[in-house]
């Protein structure tokens, strides 16, 4: 887990979480992303939320092939 500023209100508190990704296998998004949306009202893709809607609120458990493939894929991690 990291810290690091505000990137909104670099004068802001330090915040937690920001090197920390999640996934739901088809989204990636950063930890500290809700604190965004609720500390200064950052708006979410349509789709992302229809997507979250869609899924009831509830995270699938994500394959490990699919974890892999976002790693080395969409991140562009070498996992050698």
């Amino acid at each position: 887990m990291s810290a690091g500023p505000d990137v909104l209100d670099p004068e802001g508190q330090l915040l937690t979480g920001i090197g920390s990704l999640y996934t739901d296998g088809e989204w990636i998004w950063r930890g500290d992303l809700s604190y965004y949306v609720s500390h200064h009202h950052v708006a979410l893709p349509d789709q992302f939320v229809t997507h979250i809607r869609d899924s009831n609120y509830s995270p699938p458990k994500v394959p490990e092939n699919r974890l892999v493939a976002i790693a080395t894929e969409d991140l562009g991690m070498s996992l050698d």
